[in-house]
């Protein structure tokens, strides 16, 4: 059974308790007051019983007024001081109601610096950030479309293509050749985003293990040859040997995006350096290209999701290896930035401790 509302209301339960406080020690205090007087003072007096029991009844008539009057008067002022003290509660309740409609622009008045203010101020910080992830997830939304709308589109096209026109053999293995590319692309797309899913919710944990950074770094070089050599770009490689502790399959992502990244901008016949040295107590990594470099304007957006700072070369890429690299390096108490010059290529650096934190925790 539903209680009324009256009794589940904070207002009424604090009004309630006020009066009850009030009333208890108001009647304990009359109670006393009149068994002293009857106890002590009337017998001192030189009447007879009747004038006695009189006199007796007056004071204790003008007690009992006065004893109403002052419990009806606190009354008024508990229940003016509890509806002071629920008010800006029953404010933030209505925001937080427009808050779960999807309303974020609500803003709450702080009308005080006690902890009532303290948590208004609070609220209302909750809801700016709320509304600017709000912001964030709808941008997300929309780049995650376009990107996979993209390449569906095109394999959907050229499959239209070879079903209902006659093709000649090259035509057929140049249509085949887009269906395979942008299907691959379709894959890294949805293997990025599972990736930056899993890293934002922290479901990856480190498993950190020692292993020696420069032969890893030298692998991610391997593993990216059919990419360079097509590009007939040369490596210039100088790694000292330097061992870490740290999730040694994660730190590959990171080689793997900067090091294709750096032969994507890099032009045909191009070079990068690659150099692993020791610097205190960090591993420092420079991974440097002579291609295009970075816009001046682009630089402060380069770790954005979905960015692209060079649209002519869009395709090679979905605009998440960055922000994946910053994620992993982060999470393994390192940092990473970069520095470029447009025109004359970028290099990107990355620092991390040798010993994880989680490791030696």
């Amino acid at each position: 059974m539903k209680k009324p509302r009256l009794l589940t209301s904070i207002y009424a339960k604090f009004a309630i308790l006020f009066l009850l406080i009030w009333w208890v020690l108001n009647s304990l205090t009359f109670g006393v007051t009149i068994n002293i007087i009857a106890n002590s003072f009337f017998d001192k007096l030189s009447m007879d019983h009747d004038q006695l029991m009189a006199e007796f009844r007056r004071v204790r008539t003008i007690t009992g007024l006065v004893f109403l009057a002052s419990a009806a008067v606190g009354t008024i002022i508990i229940l003016i001081a509890v509806r002071s003290i629920v008010k800006p509660i029953k404010r933030l309740s209505k925001a937080s109601k427009e808050v779960a409609k999807g309303n974020f622009d609500i803003e709450v008045k702080v009308t005080s610096a006690d902890e009532m203010g303290q948590l208004t101020a609070d609220f209302n910080l909750m809801t700016k950030e709320l509304k600017n992830i709000d912001v964030l997830r709808k941008d997300f939304v929309s780049s995650v479309s376009h990107e996979f709308k993209t390449p569906i589109t095109s394999i959907k096209g050229f499959a239209k293509l070879i079903r209902d026109n006659p093709l000649t053999d090259e035509q057929f293995s140049e249509y085949t050749e887009i269906i395979v590319n942008e299907s691959e692309r379709l894959s890294v797309l949805s293997s990025n985003l599972l990736k930056l899913s899993e890293l934002d919710s922290k479901a990856i944990r480190e498993q950190a293990t020692v292993f020696s950074l420069d032969e890893q770094i030298r692998k991610a070089v391997l593993i990216l040859e059919a990419a360079w050599s097509k590009r007939e770009i040369e490596f210039d490689i100088d790694l000292e040997e330097i061992t870490i502790t740290g999730d040694e399959h994660l730190l590959q992502e990171v080689w793997l995006n900067l090091i294709q990244n750096a032969i994507k901008f890099s032009n045909q016949q191009g070079s990068i350096k690659i150099g692993l040295h020791q610097s205190g107590e960090l591993a420092k990594v420079e991974i440097t290209d002579h291609g295009i470099g970075i816009r001046e304007e682009d630089k402060e957006r380069i770790f954005e999701r979905f960015f692209k700072g060079d649209k002519s070369r869009s395709q090679d890429g979905n605009g998440l290896g960055l922000v994946i690299v910053r994620k992993i390096v982060e999470m393994s108490s390192g940092k990473v930035y970069f520095e470029s010059e447009s025109g004359k290529g970028t290099t990107f650096i990355v620092e991390l401790p040798q010993i994880s934190p989680f490791h030696s925790a």
